[in-house]
């Protein structure tokens, strides 16, 4: 399966991922790279996922914060929200959108 990736452009407010199958385990990204500050960089980040969602695995780049997504119920979406932190210390969070759908 290949990866998707969402790039966050300034101002934002509602972002949603390409659905997922009841039965994968998916990759997604946030690209970070139009909120950071020029020079700055994730430091860290986090993924709050909601009831009936599971997280195997997350990490980061220096502009890019990714999460492995498995679980579901067909028909349903999920509010998932990401939080990062900057080496320069910003605060920043994003909550996209994922549906999940049977094959």
């Amino acid at each position: 399966m290949p990866v998707r990736t969402f790039v966050l452009p300034q101002g934002l407010v509602r972002a949603v991922w390409p659905a997922k199958l009841t039965d994968e385990t998916a990759d997604y990204e946030l690209d970070w790279s139009a909120r950071l500050a020029e020079g700055d960089a994730i430091e860290a980040s986090t993924f709050e996922l909601p009831r009936g969602l599971v997280s195997p695995k997350a990490g980061n780049t220096d502009k890019v914060a990714t999460v492995w997504i498995s679980g579901g119920e067909a028909g349903e979406g999920y509010d998932i929200r990401n939080r990062i932190k900057t080496r320069a210390g910003a605060a920043l969070e994003q909550t996209i959108r994922l549906k999940v759908k049977s094959k």
